[in-house]
């Protein structure tokens, strides 16, 4: 199979977990007290598919719908925002905001709109799990001016939903105080992570949903089983994370099916889970 037949192979697949994608957020909805119509829903959906085309993104819409699920379930009288570090040009931030527009809830972003910052000694190169690859970065890198990133929030989103917070994390997060339902933390270096880890943890409610797009990488994944780490600075156990090594299977990827998205729950809520006798 050549490398072309492989790409529209692997494309079609793609389209045709469509549904499946699309179960997930009906299942999310259907959870609400007050589900949002089905022809809502549906055009929100589609608006996602269409982003790409129009700005430039990082991550895929069915991680954009897959997060939108997460906190469309969430129960409607639980008080919190959504909040995105690294926006990047703002791909994922129109989409986002689609969302929750339907799910009545604001969309805090945070970037330095100037890039990485200077990488650690340890940030400099990431080992990517079951792949013969190594990441590297500099400082500068993912840049995305935040009049780009307003001006296509405001053309396919809904910016009227977004509030846009600059610097980097170490800086703009150190006296974040919002209580948020989701977050969706693509900052590519550990130690940014830990910046936006350490803010937004105390403030997330229990059941909340951190997601990250770095679920291949070796030095990401490690921070959520870093016991030291988690209990030093926040007093709790590492939670772990769901989709560590080769992210959430929502497309297919080099003959498996993966994704850039893992996933952790803080106090995973009781009543969402059914027991199953042993």
């Amino acid at each position: 199979m050549t490398h072309r037949m492989l790409a529209r192979y692997q494309r079609l697949l793609t389209w045709l977990t469509l549904p499946v994608i699309l179960s997930r957020l009906f299942g999310a909805n259907a959870c609400r007290e007050l589900p949002i119509p089905t022809l809502r829903l549906l055009r929100m959906a589609l608006k996602t598919t269409l982003t790409r085309r129009r700005v430039e993104t990082a991550s895929h819409y069915y991680e954009h719908l897959t997060m939108i699920s997460a906190f469309l379930g969430m129960p409607e009288d639980t008080e919190g925002v959504v909040v995105e570090c690294g926006c990047f040009k703002g791909g994922s931030t129109v989409n986002l905001s689609l969302g929750c527009d339907l799910a009545g809830r604001e969309l805090h972003v945070y970037d330095s709109f100037e890039g990485l910052p200077n990488p650690t000694e340890d940030d400099v190169a990431h080992t990517l799990l079951g792949r013969p690859l190594i990441h590297t970065y500099e400082a500068g890198m993912y840049a995305g001016a935040l009049k780009e990133v307003r001006s296509n929030v405001a053309r396919h989103g809904r910016i009227d939903v977004c509030s846009f917070h600059r610097g980097f994390f170490s800086e703009s997060m150190a006296d974040f105080d919002t209580s948020c339902v989701l977050a969706f933390i693509d900052v590519d270096l550990r130690s940014s992570l830990e910046d936006c880890v350490r803010a937004i943890w105390p403030h997330l409610a229990d059941g909340g949903s951190i997601f990250i797009h770095e679920a291949e990488h070796l030095e990401m994944v490690d921070f959520f089983y870093d016991q030291d780490w988690w209990r030093a600075e926040l007093g709790v156990d590492a939670p772990g994370l769901i989709g560590g090594g080769t992210g959430l299977g929502l497309s297919p990827q080099d003959g498996l099916w993966g994704s850039g998205l893992a996933f952790t729950v803080k106090n995973p809520l009781v009543n969402e889970y059914a027991a199953v006798a042993g």
